[in-house]
């Protein structure tokens, strides 16, 4: 298991079933892959219109590490009917100290 703090998995579903379901398929996903994971359910019911799973990671996290993604392909294999997105946080990442852009050179 890493360290780090875990990946935040906001999850929106139209039944809470549903989304304990979902909520149970990524924690299954993320210990498979050696993640940590917090599941946060969001919304349940009409404004839930369809079922969302939604991944909150750092740019460090994104850009350092292949198992993030595959957690994501996991989750839309293992929850087909369900959206899966991944939000990148990279405010912070461009700053003086933290992650530079690569530039491309022209010819």
């Amino acid at each position: 298991m890493s360290a780090r703090a875990p990946i935040l998995c906001e999850v929106s579903a139209p039944r809470a079933a549903h989304a304990a379901a979902l909520a149970e398929a990524a924690g299954e996903c993320a210990r498979d892959l050696g993640q940590r994971l917090r599941v946060k359910t969001l919304a349940i019911g009409c404004s839930a219109r369809e079922p969302v799973l939604t991944l909150h990671l750092p740019a460090e996290l994104a850009a350092s590490q292949h198992q993030v993604w595959c957690l994501a392909c996991r989750l839309a294999c293992k929850c087909p009917g369900a959206r899966v997105s991944v939000h990148v946080r990279a405010t912070l990442a461009f700053g003086p100290s933290g992650l530079q852009p690569h530039r491309r050179r022209c010819a």
